[in-house]
């Protein structure tokens, strides 16, 4: 069950509790701005239920623009799908994404494993990670460490050196979540990818006054990555994949270091955005830098231009 509000409670709380349930049979967990409560619900018997009144607390300003705390019961409705008409079930296989997928990971990238339903502790007998030589494997040590605001991540720590090449054997059952799905046995290879084979972006920022945020998007207008910046100076992004991608910068008025919405009740308008006026590509080992004549004014607003989502055909 997910509850959010529209705006972050600040320093405010933001409770949620069944009423006649014990706590035992469901968790909860905040996003970093506690805007945001996930509540994972444990006990079969309580997920199975058609309907479940809950209780929420959370911060409230009425018309004459006093904050308060308000109240509110919410019933959450889940309509259970039809049974598959099949005599035999078939076992629910517990499945999860990791950084190593793609067989390569960045210098200085963290193994991470995500799932869309909270892990249950790994069972680290299971699970076997090798560094690859000529004609044999040695063993390695390494560390499984839960996020400390997400259960549905686990971070795998070691020391892990560029140049070579890696084996994670992971045999059934190793992995589970709290709805005792387990994973089935999987082998993944990967290796740390020279860094050479990156590109790296520095440009330029001048003529505003002022905190921004200095964003790199790629073509699908995904973050990339990002530079907070005080005054003018030079952004650097290192360690790019070769592609195409855009900038952006997040005039941060509030200095919250992120971009602000706007807010009807007290005629807000939202933090100013604007592009740079132009794709930029970057080629296997490439190292553009954008300064002097080809800094970035972000003086000057520039809306972002449809035509740049695709690159014309021969150029």
């Amino acid at each position: 069950m997910i509850y959010i509000l529209s705006l972050p409670p600040d320093t405010m709380k933001f409770d949620f509790y069944i009423p006649g349930v014990d706590s035992k049979e469901y968790f909860t967990e905040s996003s970093r701005n506690r805007d945001t409560l996930n509540i994972w619900l444990t006990d079969s018997s309580l997920y199975s239920q058609p309907q479940i009144k809950t209780i929420i607390k959370f911060p409230f300003t009425d018309t004459l623009g006093v904050t308060g705390y308000k109240q509110d019961t919410i019933v959450m409705r889940f309509l259970a799908p039809k049974p598959p008409k099949v005599t035999k079930i078939k076992r629910t296989v517990f499945t999860f994404e990791s950084t190593i997928q793609s067989g390569f990971l960045r210098p200085g990238q963290s193994i991470v494993f995500k799932s869309k339903t909270p892990f249950r502790q790994p069972d680290t007998s299971k699970i076997k990670l090798y560094e690859l030589l000529e004609a044999t494997r040695q063993s390695l040590p390494y560390r499984m460490v839960k996020d400390s605001a997400n259960s549905c991540k686990y971070y795998l720590k070691t020391k892990l050196a560029e140049g070579k090449k890696y084996l994670l054997i992971a045999d059934r059952a190793s992995f589970s979540n709290i709805y005792n799905d387990f994973s089935d046995s999987a082998g993944t290879k990967f290796s740390i990818k020279d860094p050479e084979s990156y590109c790296k972006l520095t440009i330029a920022i001048k003529n505003y006054n002022g905190n921004r945020i200095i964003q790199l998007l790629d073509k699908s207008e995904k973050l990339v990555a990002e530079n907070y910046m005080t005054k003018d100076g030079k952004a650097v992004f290192p360690l790019l994949d070769p592609g195409v991608y855009r900038l952006r910068v997040i005039y941060d008025l509030n200095g919250d270091r992120k971009w602000t919405t706007g807010d009807f009740t007290t005629h807000r308008q939202p933090e100013p955005v604007s592009y740079y006026p132009a794709e930029i590509e970057l080629r296997s080992g490439y190292e553009l830098e954008f300064t002097d004549s080809k800094a970035w004014d972000i003086g000057v607003k520039n809306f972002k231009d449809p035509k740049l989502h695709e690159k014309k055909k021969g150029k």
